[in-house]
């Protein structure tokens, strides 16, 4: 299965929400070797609800910055 390409240009288009929440999980692997949480995101960025952290994180799926694996749990990865 091919993994979609991503856009190269540098982050050029993402809302600064969304750019922040990118980095935070990108951070977040690198130092902890699994994906955070919704609870971990909603808390590191600052949100009152995981539904927003949700529709970031779809936003940057469809964006093709991150991907996530179906049925499990911390199953966000850097694409």
């Amino acid at each position: 299965m091919e993994l979609p390409v991503k856009n190269t240009q540098d982050k050029e288009g993402l809302t600064p929400k969304q750019e922040k929440l990118y980095n935070i999980i990108k951070d977040f692997i690198a130092t902890n070797k699994y994906s955070p949480s919704y609870e971990e995101l909603k808390q590191l960025i600052g949100l009152r609800s995981k539904s927003n952290i949700h529709a970031l994180i779809h936003q940057l799926i469809r964006r093709h910055w991150i991907g996530k694996r179906n049925g499990a749990n911390r199953s966000l990865f850097i694409l």
